[in-house]
């Protein structure tokens, strides 16, 4: 009887931590790569400076934060005096989420460049962290104790080529792969090793990280590489899927995918069901270059596409029509929790709004970050929400903790 009543117990226990939400935004745009959390238990009225826990500089940067437990990685840039000589070097931060504090870092060498400090965001998968320069050198650290296991340099490799800004696109894991949007139509590198699985031929690399999605039944990845969209079998690099934009604009953002499974690349739906690219609708107006949207309940919400046109833009997925347009300071970028869009300005505001196509209705905003142009410090990087917590940046490396949980 004790045994049957023990068994039981395991059971329901099991059960209970199956059913419990796994506490992670391990990688670029969250777990999976949409830019939505589904927690709940947060209270958007919290937004104000009583409640920020911490505050660090980290270093120059647009490398978004990843977080795993009770821990948060993140990367930045600095110079660094040596006797008469200075040095530029970055560092990759393994800090407590609820106290800022220092876990671990691990330094390398790294030089100025145009908008300094690393694009690329890390990702953590078990106790391994992967994370690429803005020079292009793929770390692999231990997430532990920030030792590093092994590096790949795809420049000194003639892995690919660069571009004047530098690797921006962050890694994303599929097995036993780390998948790269870099040259043509990608780059698979064994994790555990560094050794390249399969690669695309050279070009110059873009913003975008790779997606996921669902084709004929299997996952492919999609690559994205000056006007043309591949979907690619990431096992071996086969490309099943190509379509071929007007242009190169909106092609530097990931793309989204829509709740019935097509693709906005931030201007045009594209469907695919049947075996081939077809263009639904397009609508040059709305391109966001660079800071990739998010998707609620059938209406995308994102930034316009430069500096100079500040609006944030609701636009209905049916027909890409704008629902609503919100004029917003320095085109900044934007995530979701649950029904509610969490949107960093350009300018250092953070503002929690509604997530509905009838009005852009803000319900909480704080000034998180002074804002000055001469010392480029615009807040361009997405946040990232886990456990209750709000982490925003801005480029010039000041880094903020909001306790926004219940």
């Amino acid at each position: 009887m004790k045994s049957h009543l023990f068994i039981v117990i395991i059971a329901i226990a099991l059960l209970s931590s199956c059913s419990k939400p796994q506490s992670g935004w391990t990688k670029w745009r969250g777990e999976n790569g949409d830019g939505i959390s589904k927690e709940t238990k947060w209270d958007p009225s919290k937004l104000d400076s009583a409640h920020i826990l911490w505050t660090k500089n980290i270093g120059f940067g647009h490398s978004a934060i990843a977080v795993q437990g009770d821990n948060c990685f993140v990367t930045g840039w600095m110079e660094k005096i040596s006797g008469k000589d200075t040095l530029g070097e970055a560092t990759i931060y393994c800090l407590n989420t609820l106290t800022g504090k220092e876990v671990w870092k691990y330094v390398y060498p790294s030089i100025n460049g145009s908008f300094p400090g690393p694009r690329s965001t890390p990702i953590i998968d078990g106790d391994k962290l992967y994370a690429i320069s803005w020079e292009g050198k793929l770390f692999c650290i231990n997430a532990i104790n920030g030792k590093e296991d092994w590096t790949v340099d795809f420049k000194a490799d003639s892995l690919t080529e660069m571009d004047n800004w530098g690797y921006c696109p962050s890694p994303v894991i599929f097995k036993d792969l780390l998948l790269l949007n870099l040259n043509k139509s990608g780059i698979a590198l064994n994790k555990k090793n560094g050794k390249v699985v399969w690669k695309s031929d050279l070009a110059n690399s873009y913003y975008s990280s790779v997606q996921l999605v669902n084709y004929n039944g299997k996952i492919a990845g999609v690559f994205m590489s000056g006007k043309k969209l591949n979907l690619v079998d990431p096992l071996t690099g086969k490309v099943l899927l190509s379509y071929e934009k007007k242009s190169d604009k909106g092609m530097h953002n990931d793309i989204m995918k829509t709740n019935d499974g097509r693709i906005f690349t931030s201007d045009e739906l594209l469907d695919f069901s049947d075996g081939i690219f077809k263009s639904i609708w397009t609508n040059d107006s709305i391109t966001s270059n660079f800071r990739t949207g998010v998707i609620v309940n059938d209406y995308a919400y994102q930034f316009c596409n430069n500096r100079h046109n500040d609006n944030f833009n609701c636009i209905d997925l049916k027909n890409g029509a704008i629902a609503w347009s919100e004029p917003l300071s320095g085109f900044g970028s934007v995530i979701a929790v649950s029904d509610k869009l969490v949107v960093i300005t350009g300018k250092g505001k953070i503002i929690i709004a509604d997530a509905k196509p009838d009005k852009f209705n803000a319900l909480k905003e704080l000034q998180v970050f002074n804002f000055n142009e001469k010392l480029n410090n615009w807040c361009w990087t997405a946040p990232t929400f886990c456990g209750g917590k709000l982490l925003v940046r801005n480029a010039g490396g000041d880094l903020v903790c909001i306790d926004l949980g219940i």
